[in-house]
């Protein structure tokens, strides 16, 4: 199979993975983030020493825009849209072909998961590499510490995917070993990112692509594909 680069992004985490950190991440430089907020309304930091790859983006956005945390949240979960995101910011970072919600799947637990099948291309040093997969999205019952909500997400590597009609088949994913991540949507008067009358929404996904890149060097082709849907999606 071709090497490919995941972008990696909405999904379910039933195993909790990140049960380690229940609390909303702080940056490693809240100046320096609180300048790139000031100057653009975000800031990102990436760890690619070695791989799994670790992105995390701290946006913020206005309650005039966005009343609520539900509005906020539901706008990232609005997997059919993410092309049109995307085609608002001007960039080639990424390309979708098909994005769509599946049915959502009800738990035992009666927790609600929103599936996202996906397919696009992601511009790198080495030409455009095709990702395709389906991922879960939860909604936890009780959001991280410092938070309003949260969703954790993974991607689902191993067995039969359920894709759209017309879809071919998928076994697993294309483009990704391993993908999981944290959202996280903060009330900004409790926090030093933001200020009364904004929110903070926080997200962060840890990737391990199927690429043969270096890590930094596949790092900036995710970190630029995630930047145009989170730009595309929440102030586009």
């Amino acid at each position: 199979m071709k090497s490919m680069i995941a972008l990696g992004m909405g999904c379910l985490l039933t195993t909790h993975a990140f049960a380690a950190t229940k609390a909303v991440p702080v940056p490693k430089n809240v100046a320096t983030c609180v300048a790139s907020i000031t100057d653009k309304g975000y800031c990102v930091e990436t760890e690619a020493a070695s791989f799994p790859i670790n992105v995390r983006f701290y946006i913020v956005v206005d309650k005039e825009t966005y009343p609520t945390v539900e509005g906020l949240l539901e706008k990232y979960l609005a997997f059919d849209a993410w092309p049109a995101y995307t085609e608002t910011v001007g960039s080639d970072a990424i390309v979708f072909n098909k994005s769509a919600r599946l049915d959502d799947l009800t738990l035992a637990d009666g927790n609600v998961v929103a599936r996202h099948y996906y397919d696009y291309k992601l511009k790198s040093p080495i030409g455009y590499q095709k990702v395709r997969g389906v991922s879960h999205n939860l909604r936890l019952a009780a959001p991280y510490g410092g938070a309003l909500g949260t969703i954790e997400f993974t991607a689902q590597t191993t067995g039969p995917q359920e894709v759209p009609a017309g879809e071919k088949a998928l076994n697993g994913a294309e483009g990704v070993k391993l993908q999981t991540g944290i959202i996280n949507a903060v009330e900004c008067k409790t926090n030093a990112l933001c200020s009364e009358g904004q929110w903070l929404l926080t997200y962060e996904s840890t990737i391990t692509p199927a690429i043969t890149l270096l890590p930094k060097v596949a790092a900036s082709s995710i970190e630029q594909g995630l930047e145009t849907v989170l730009v595309g999606m929440l102030f586009n």
